[in-house]
């Protein structure tokens, strides 16, 4: 199915919302479709849009976080690890190695310490990367809710859907925002979730 555009030289192809131009090899089909009898759907009103695209935001957001948060258990798990590691490492790494440390210290072959310090960077990594895309998903959301026309909505979605799709697929988080990074403090706090 397809659906019509401001733009007369432009169609959306609803299944993957891929915007079709007239001579792009797909408008073919979208002209064979038509041959069928089949009608477009009108273009949708910029309600509509915000919400499919707010959605969309939310969606994508979901996804990038399940790369460094992983499900409900495993999150625990990292928590629980990373509580542990911050704990043995306040203790100046004295005394018996916390039993998540140490389950990764043998995994890996790794002393306490090591095994510790691994954990914490790797929680910070992943902290860091959960503030982003709630910076983005944030933003992004905000930014839709106040466009006043179909472009600018889809501008104002497009590049942070890039940016949680990238994050989704694993690249560096980049830049954080200041004052995301220093609220941050995954392993004192257990709304936050991490993973490795």
């Amino acid at each position: 199915m397809y659906r019509l555009t401001d733009q007369a030289d432009v169609i959306v192809r609803i299944a993957d919302g891929a915007h079709i131009p007239r001579g792009h090899r797909f408008w073919d089909e979208y002209e064979a479709w038509l041959a069928q009898g089949n009608a477009p759907q009108p273009k949708e009103s910029l309600d509509e849009l915000q919400q499919r695209l707010l959605f969309s935001l939310d969606a994508s957001a979901d996804a990038a976080s399940q790369t460094y948060a992983g499900n409900e258990l495993r999150a625990l798990e990292y928590q629980r690890a990373a509580a542990e590691a911050q704990a043995y490492q306040d203790a100046g790494y004295k005394g018996n190695v916390p039993a998540s440390v140490q389950a990764w210290a043998d995994a890996k072959g790794l002393s306490g310490k090591d095994a510790a310090d691994g954990i914490l960077a790797k929680a910070m990594a992943a902290e860091q990367a959960l503030a982003a895309i709630r910076a983005i998903r944030l933003k992004a959301k905000e930014a839709v809710r106040n466009a006043t026309s179909l472009d600018a909505v889809q501008t104002a979605a497009d590049s942070a859907l890039a940016a949680l799709q990238a994050l989704a697929a694993g690249a560096p988080a980049g830049a954080i925002p200041a004052e995301a990074a220093a609220k941050t403090s995954l392993w004192r706090s257990p709304l936050k979730l991490f993973s490795r």
